[in-house]
C-alpha cells in the first residue's frame, strides 16, 4: 500500500516529430526521467534516479528537454548540466 501511495505521480510528454517519449517519475519523494525512442525502447533508452526532490524544478526540466528535442543519448549530459550535480544511477543506451 505505502509503494503504491510514493510512486503515484507520473508525466509524460511525446514529441511527435522525433518519437522520442519522455517521463518524468515520482517515487519516494525524488523524482526520475525516463527517455525512449517509442518504436524502439529496447534499444534506445535513458533512465536517471533522483533528479530532484522539487516538483515545479522537475517538471520545468521535462519541458525543456522536450521543447529542445533531446535525444536519448544526450539526456544524462543535458541533466547534469542543468543539475550542477553527475548521475551515476541506472542509465543507458545500447547502439545498434
Amino acid at each position: 500500500m505505502a509503494e503504491q501511495l510514493l510512486g503515484a505521480y507520473k508525466k509524460t510528454i511525446k514529441d511527435e516529430d522525433t518519437q522520442v517519449v519522455y517521463k518524468l517519475i515520482f517515487k519516494n519523494a525524488l523524482y526520475s526521467l525516463e527517455g525512449y525512442y517509442e518504436q524502439r525502447k529496447d534499444k534506445h533508452y535513458c533512465y536517471l534516479e533522483n533528479l530532484t526532490e522539487d516538483e515545479g524544478e522537475a517538471e520545468f526540466f521535462l519541458y525543456l528537454i522536450a521543447k529542445g528535442k533531446v535525444l536519448p543519448i544526450h539526456i544524462k549530459d543535458v541533466a547534469e548540466d542543468y543539475f550542477g550535480k553527475q548521475f551515476s544511477g541506472p542509465e543507458r543506451y545500447i547502439q545498434d
